[in-house]
């Protein structure tokens, strides 16, 4: 039955993951909630040293369809973020190796259509706000490819004003992974030297892949994902802005 229930969520183009969090009597859970495609995998690399190393905190890494309002009000939390067109580029390319090397998920109908229509990310956002058919399609494709489709921000429904009335313990940025998780140890884990954590990935174990072979965003391809992810345009400046003031406003 468990494989049955596997292999159905993999028809659908999800990841199955056997998750470990260790919980400890006594101990304090800290969540990391989990956008797509935002170094997710690195953090976890990092969270397991960190319960290895902690007998107070430990990190329990949530799911993609895991949301703010469904971490209990009291928990502290932390999330990465990065810049969507970077986001968009990597969900395409992620989503069209069907998750490979790390991983394997099965496309599924709605996947199987996009990328028969747009073979690489740079046509799918130039395509974006086109009229006719290939607009219809190249919204069809956004809205089918998983990490394509979510906005960041969307994490958060519900709770615009997290930063005030809800803040995370640190935010980690993509782009400066390991800066930011070395000022969040600290923040979350008194009790670890930062430096004692090993921030070092290789490609597979990280889910990063070259890009040199594939055709470059355009400027075109770049104001058209500009627009569409406006939302998350503002989210991100938000956060780092966030960051920059020290986590407040």
């Amino acid at each position: 039955m468990k494989k049955l229930s596997k292999r159905l969520v993999r028809s659908l183009g999800f990841e199955v993951r056997r998750v470990n969090n260790p919980v400890r009597k006594g101990a304090q859970a800290i969540h990391f909630l989990h956008i797509g495609k935002n170094a997710g995998t690195q953090v976890s690399n990092v969270s397991e040293q960190l319960n290895s190393l902690s007998a107070t905190k430990f990190i329990i890494k949530q799911g993609h369809d895991v949301m703010l309002r469904d971490i209990p009000h009291d928990s502290p939390y932390f999330f990465s973020i990065r810049s969507p067109i970077s986001r968009f580029r990597s969900g395409f390319y992620s989503r069209k190796r069907k998750g490979q090397p790390r991983i394997y998920s099965e496309w599924s109908a709605h996947d199987e259509i996009a990328f028969s229509e747009f073979e690489h990310a740079n046509e799918l956002a130039e395509s974006l706000f086109e009229r006719g058919e290939r607009g219809r399609k190249a919204w069809a494709a956004m809205k089918s490819i998983r990490h394509t489709s979510q906005n960041q921000c969307d994490w958060f429904s519900c709770f615009g004003n997290f930063l005030k009335v809800r803040p995370p313990i640190w935010i980690v940025r993509q782009e400066k992974f390991e800066a930011d998780l070395l000022k969040f140890i600290p923040l979350a884990f008194s009790d670890i030297d930062p430096l004692k954590i090993d921030l070092s990935t290789d490609e597979v174990s990280s889910h990063t892949n070259d890009y040199s072979d594939i055709p470059p965003l355009s400027q075109r391809a770049k104001e058209n994902l500009a627009n569409w992810y406006c939302q998350d345009v503002q989210f991100y400046d938000m956060c780092n802005e966030w960051i920059e003031k020290g986590g407040s406003f």
